[in-house]
């Protein structure tokens, strides 16, 4: 695929969900710059952006890595191995990946995109977090800083409308934030703002589920804390159903204890049913998954309290 057809693309899929070229560019550069992808006369750096525009226009990127210059695209491979180390366990390793990356970062910075050193901004936060080297409010501050690096005008009160993987990701990990902080409202309305704009805008049904299933075990737990019972129910059942999909399990013991948690309280008719099933179904897998370590051993309490309270 060429420039021109790139441009052509990026055009009419924005034309077809009716975005302005200042909206889908906000924070990332001008209006002009998207003005001249779009008629295919993009320079380098201006070719560099593409991904986060394909992104931001739920279109998936893997066909156009190509066009990310080689600095760059080296960088963006050396978030993802950090990434990696950390989801394996490995988080010596993931710091001594960050820290060469940040030193090649610091190197040679006009070659570098903007949305890469976002990655590492909050890659940084994340580690250090696991670590307990900063509180919560601080990991907070950190992470609204890195949307602002891109999302120029966010506040929690104005959520960007248009957002590339990476803004979503950074939304998810502040309302995890502001649930820890207590502020469960202001997390509710982050989490709900970012599911419905995956759904809605991004084509890649894969790159949907894999956020959605962990999105939808956090909002379903806060609307069942929260007291609303049936945006949990329906959140819960939408993450048991994003789980199937992919085949993923990290979190579906976790949804489906939610699910059955918020039926048992809320009572209607065949929720207690729905809810036996749920709760049974989810205390044998956790039994499976707790040998190999993937969910917390306090997981199997919480549902055999549960069948014990409602006599499920």
């Amino acid at each position: 695929m060429d420039k021109i057809d790139i441009g052509k693309l990026i055009k009419d899929r924005r034309k077809e969900l009716k975005v302005s070229q200042d909206d889908l560019c906000l924070g990332i550069y001008s209006a002009s710059s998207l003005s001249r992808i779009e008629n295919g006369y993009a320079g380098t750096r201006e070719s560099s952006y593409i991904p986060s525009l394909f992104e931001r226009l739920g279109m998936p990127t893997d066909s156009i890595n190509e066009i990310i210059s080689e600095d760059d695209y080296s960088v963006r491979q050396l978030i993802r191995k950090a990434n990696q180390a950390d989801v394996l366990g490995n988080r010596v390793e993931a710091w001594r990946i960050v820290r060469e990356t940040r030193a090649r970062i610091n190197e040679d910075s006009h070659n570098i995109s903007l949305m890469n050193e976002q990655r590492l901004i909050v890659l940084e936060t994340e580690l250090s977090r696991k670590d307990n080297k900063i509180s919560v409010e601080e990991e907070l501050k950190r992470l609204e800083n890195a949307l602002r690096m891109t999302a120029v005008n966010y506040r929690p009160d104005n959520l960007p409308s248009y957002m590339t993987n990476m803004e979503c990701q950074i939304l998810a990990d502040i309302a995890i934030a502001y649930f820890e902080l207590k502020q469960v409202e202001t997390a509710i309305a982050i989490d709900s703002h970012v599911k419905r704009f995956m759904e809605f805008y991004i084509e890649d049904k894969i790159i949907v589920a894999n956020h959605l299933t962990i999105l939808c075990y956090n909002l379903s737990k806060m609307y069942g804390l929260t007291g609303k019972y049936n945006d949990s129910v329906a959140v819960a059942r939408d993450g048991i159903f994003w789980h199937r999909y992919t085949g993923l399990k990290h979190t579906l013991p976790q949804t489906m204890y939610n699910c059955a948690w918020s039926l048992a309280r809320r009572g209607e008719i065949g929720d207690m049913s729905e809810a036996k099933k749920l709760a049974y179904d989810s205390l044998e897998l956790t039994k499976v998954m707790s040998k190999h370590m993937q969910v917390s051993p306090t997981l199997e309490r919480h549902i055999q309290k549960l069948i014990d309270e409602y006599h499920l």
